[in-house]
């Protein structure tokens, strides 16, 4: 009986350093978006998107994020990880037919891409941080990468007369 007090005690006193730490580092993470890290340059009228966002991803593994973007609109959007770990690769695609708009991995692991969007639609970006099979684990912690999604966008330049 003193064993199982004794057992569930220092469990309470162990976990909260658990969650701590990895509380720590998503915080960390919050925000990795707006580090000058992941800058894609701001000039000629861009502003920084409302669905632009960071996120803790697990190296080897895809993740999806869906998002809308609005029509007569410039976009940039770049892909960062904490540290350079990577490549990243990243593919967009239109929600509904599952066609590909880019695949980086056709353009050397590109980091950022800039394109005009004519009409409102929805979009995912299909995410993977890239690394080698080898990877030594010694906590868990190297399987896990914090990765900023930038995006900005500007009201598309009318050309002509």
């Amino acid at each position: 009986m003193k064993k199982n007090k004794l057992l569930k005690i220092s469990l309470l006193l162990i976990l909260p350093f658990f969650i701590q730490n990895n509380s720590a580092s998503a915080q960390a993470c919050y925000e990795f978006h707006k580090t000058a890290g992941c800058d894609l340059g701001s000039g000629s009228g861009f502003r920084e998107y409302g669905q632009s966002k960071s996120g803790i991803l697990q190296v080897n593994k895809m993740f999806e994020y869906k998002l809308v973007l609005y029509g007569e609109k410039d976009y940039k959007i770049g892909i960062c990880t904490e540290s350079g770990r990577g490549p990243v690769h990243y593919r967009i695609l239109e929600a509904r037919s599952k066609n590909v708009l880019f695949d980086n991995s056709t353009d050397e692991y590109i980091e950022s891409v800039g394109f005009t969007n004519v009409f409102s639609q929805t979009i995912i970006i299909e995410i993977t941080v890239l690394e080698e099979e080898d990877i030594e684990i010694e906590d868990g912690d190297e399987l896990l990468v914090c990765v900023g999604i930038n995006i900005l966008w500007r009201k598309t330049p009318k050309i002509g007369f």
